[in-house]
């Protein structure tokens, strides 16, 4: 029997109401589990006293079967079944009272809009797509701030857009609040140069440098980040991407062609656990995850892997796709269903569909006319 996967539950309590119904449930299917073995138990109990069960290899003592026995495997039953009835009149009670915390939950978020950015890296600008339609995006607008100079890596966190500006040492910071006129409200930098893949957990931001290692932001206030500690010395050589699943973290090292990994349990101290992908990888430029499942953009191989990572530090390959188009994939992105790929070769965005994550489809492409060497990617959502 086996076990679902429970989310780690460290001393500050960190699981919302909302997510207590399914480990609720969880918790409900395992223990009928748990019971419907103990009642396919009691009847092969009974067949095998009765001889119906198969050759089993065993032999009884005594070897006949008197009424008086039969009575008393009988009874052992009964008294089995009734302590089985009774768990699942507590179950029933259990299933109840979370269907009572179910009816107290507000109602889910409707998304009312959803924004696609892109940096267009030598454009110096990054391109807004309105994707609420997400296989047909449509081009609503572009900015600049003034200074970005070949916007690479993007991140979202609330309504705070951070752009890495790759060619001026710098992230800039924008007020997303509406989403397509974005209003600059700030700049910052760190102790190295080139940044170039940011990403977000919480209040705290990564920023990874092209020439190697790491920076770590508390961005408790958005828009005013404070440089709290750096990472990767030893182990990042030329870095280019970054993904978060959980307190895991993924940065693609392009000198190394792998994807090293790191604990971040303490966002502030990452910890080095792991690397993957050699072999498989050439350049990994893109990261991108949807649930137990890992994208990365290989691009001088001009496809993109496929890892499982049920088991975050221990990715499994499982496959690569191409779609016949793919020339130089850069940034990933994914909402829902959909996953985006930056085409550098083609100064486009591949679309795909990821209904089944293992086997995305190609249902498109967007971009031709307004990208010129696009790069990175972020996705911002409008709930109402």
């Amino acid at each position: 029997m086996s076990f679902p996967n429970i989310p780690n539950i460290t001393p500050f309590i960190s699981v919302t109401t909302e997510q207590t119904v399914p480990l609720l449930l969880s918790s409900i299917a395992l223990e009928e589990l748990a019971l419907a073995h103990i009642m396919n138990a009691e009847a092969e109990k009974l067949q095998f006293v009765l001889g119906t069960l198969g050759d089993t290899g065993v032999t009884l003592s005594p070897a006949e079967v008197s009424l008086g026995d039969l009575l008393d495997v009988n009874a052992s039953v009964q008294r089995t079944l009734r302590d089985v009835i009774k768990k699942e009149m507590l179950l029933e009670f259990k299933f109840e009272n979370v269907l009572d915390l179910i009816a107290t939950l507000p109602p889910p978020p409707v998304v009312i809009a959803r924004f696609l950015y892109v940096s267009n890296q030598d454009d110096d600008t990054v391109e807004i797509y309105n994707i609420i339609n997400p296989t047909d995006p449509v081009r609503v607008g572009e900015f600049n701030g003034g200074n970005l100079r070949n916007p690479t890596g993007l991140a979202i966190t609330g309504t705070t857009l951070y752009v890495a500006n790759f060619a001026d040492d710098t992230v800039e910071i924008y007020d997303i609040s509406n989403p397509t006129d974005p209003v600059r409200v700030g700049e910052f930098n760190g102790d190295f140069a080139v940044p170039i893949a940011l990403a977000i957990t919480g209040t705290t931001l990564y920023v990874a440098y092209f020439a190697g290692l790491a920076e770590i932001f508390d961005i408790s206030n958005p828009t005013d980040p404070v440089r709290v500690g750096e990472f990767g010395v030893g182990e990042l050589s030329v870095t280019a991407s970054l993904a978060i699943t959980g307190t895991t973290l993924y940065a693609g090292d392009l000198a190394d062609d792998a994807i090293e990994i790191y604990d971040i349990s303490n966002p502030t101290v990452p910890l080095h656990v792991g690397q993957f992908g050699a072999g498989d990888l050439s350049r990994p430029e893109g990261l991108a995850i949807t649930g137990t499942t890992l994208y990365v953009a290989n691009q001088d191989d001009n496809t993109v892997e496929i890892y499982d990572i049920s088991m975050p530090i221990t990715p499994v390959r499982i496959g690569q796709f191409n779609g016949g188009n793919l020339d130089g994939p850069f940034g990933l992105a994914t909402t829902d269903t959909t996953l985006y790929v930056v085409n550098v070769g083609d100064n486009t965005v591949e679309i795909y569909d990821i209904s089944n994550p293992t086997d995305p489809e190609h249902v498109g492409e967007f971009g031709a006319g307004d990208l010129i060497t696009p790069f990175g990617l972020a996705i911002f959502t409008v709930l109402g």
